[in-house]
């Protein structure tokens, strides 16, 4: 689902991250318009079973549900793909070796060690058209396996992790990257190490996003070759809406008083 709107023409596909494990507010995001969403269990107290669900109403809404595993491990994100995930953000990916490694865990043998689950909801409960080999098949070829550029190391690694095989794109984050950099968000160094891992992923072939803040940002990074951006997430969202309301009442109210 997603890798497929990766490929697809015309301008990047947009989504947000969601943190909030609320059937109601899913059904909000999802009627909004969004192409994807990023279920965020990195930073966000979601449990296995919030995740499932999101998944489930995201994808039965036609938005295509990644989720932010929390580490490199595998368990948890084995249940997340069998559960019907469009594929996994895997954080904090600072080199070749292990961006091999956390990437083999999802890839079927010989590729990789990702174990068999065709009875679960990826594989339609054991009904899948196909069988199990349609199942495998899309297991490697319809999941996105996305390496999260966020520290020092990462980028002057790029080159290699790049042509790592099952890595099917790559998400350069600004937040963790400044930290990592010693320098603030929206810094001009900040700025350059994303503009520069942008182009390695562009000139590799390799579908590159990221996170931005307003047009301009959102302009610029379409015009450096990104074909998926993140612009805010629900909690955000829901957050400015009940600021501005009590803000127009409060203004509201102070005219009449005058």
């Amino acid at each position: 689902m997603f890798q497929q709107l990766l490929k697809s023409a015309g301008p990047p596909v947009v989504g947000t991250f969601v943190k909030i494990p609320s059937l109601e507010i899913a059904e909000i995001i999802g009627a909004a318009g969004f192409d994807f969403v990023v279920i965020d269990t990195e930073h966000a107290l979601l449990s296995v079973r919030d995740v499932y669900s999101l998944v489930v109403v995201y994808s039965r809404m036609g938005v295509a549900p990644l989720v932010r595993i929390t580490d490199h491990g595998y368990g948890d994100a084995q249940r997340y793909l069998d559960a019907g995930a469009a594929g996994v953000l895997v954080p904090h990916v600072s080199n070749a070796a292990q961006a091999e490694a956390v990437m083999r865990q999802f890839l079927f043998p010989p590729a990789g060690t990702r174990g068999m689950g065709f009875a679960a909801r990826a594989g339609l409960w054991g009904g899948l058209d196909g069988g199990t080999a349609e199942y495998v098949r899309a297991g490697h070829e319809d999941v996105a396996r996305i390496a999260m550029i966020e520290e020092r190391e990462a980028v002057e690694d790029l080159d290699a992790i790049l042509a790592v095989s099952g890595v099917d794109a790559v998400f350069i984050g600004p937040g963790d990257l400044s930290l990592s950099l010693g320098a603030p968000g929206g810094s001009p160094v900040v700025h350059d190490a994303v503009t520069r891992s942008i182009g390695a992923a562009v000139r590799a072939g390799v579908p590159v996003g990221t996170v931005v803040q307003g047009d301009d940002q959102l302009r610029l990074r379409t015009e450096q070759g990104c074909r998926f951006i993140l612009v805010g997430n629900d909690t955000g969202m829901i957050s400015g809406a009940a600021r501005r309301a009590v803000g127009q009442a409060r203004e509201a109210l102070s005219a009449g008083i005058r």
